[in-house]
């Protein structure tokens, strides 16, 4: 807190606000950084999130410091990883013509192709229906998270669940698959 937005508030309040700073902006930090995994984006965010509480707290409508806190720490995180993804991406013509000649023909012969498609379907077979459905109208048919929610009748959450869960289990079971069909 700077010595210009101390001297805004109360001596009350600013021995609340230096109390709920010290309490919770080590929990905050953490929570911050575990999501960003970036220690000057977290730091950063941390400060943020106070400046944030402190107009809050100015209107008198905080009631548990530590639940509002944390709710504009949520918020901040989706913000930054939007914010994240926004980031330009450059395009190096020289080296993406290097990597193309040092790689290999990437569309395989058919018959390997065929085995791929049958061990993809067989693993599809194994998934719950609702993952199974999940996983097809996102991934195959290209919806969005919201319109598969939608059409399977879910939150957009639940189908997130089930995609990842999905894209889990088809790992595992491909796995499983590859190395049975590598024992002699």
């Amino acid at each position: 807190m700077t010595q210009r937005e101390s001297s805004i508030l109360s001596p009350g309040a600013t021995v609340r606000l230096r109390g709920v700073f010290d309490r919770y902006s080590p929990q905050l930090y953490r929570y911050l950084l575990r999501r960003l995994r970036r220690p000057a984006d977290a730091a950063d965010l941390t400060q943020e999130i106070f400046e944030r509480f402190l107009r809050g707290e100015g209107s008198g409508k905080v009631q548990n410091p530590q639940a509002y806190l944390f709710g504009i720490a949520a918020n901040a995180v989706v913000d930054a990883r939007l914010a994240q993804g926004r980031n330009p991406v450059t395009y190096d013509s020289r080296t993406s013509d290097a990597l193309s000649e040092t790689l290999c023909d990437p569309s395989p012969d058919p018959a390997e192709r065929l085995g791929l498609e049958q061990e993809l379907r067989t693993a599809l077979d194994q998934l719950p229906d609702v993952h199974r459905a999940a996983f097809l109208l996102t991934k195959w048919e290209g919806l969005s998270v919201k319109q598969a929610a939608a059409r399977l009748q879910l939150t957009e959450g639940s189908v997130m669940v089930y995609v990842c869960e999905a894209r889990a289990r088809l790992k595992t079971l491909l796995r499983r698959h590859q190395e049975e069909g590598a024992a002699p």
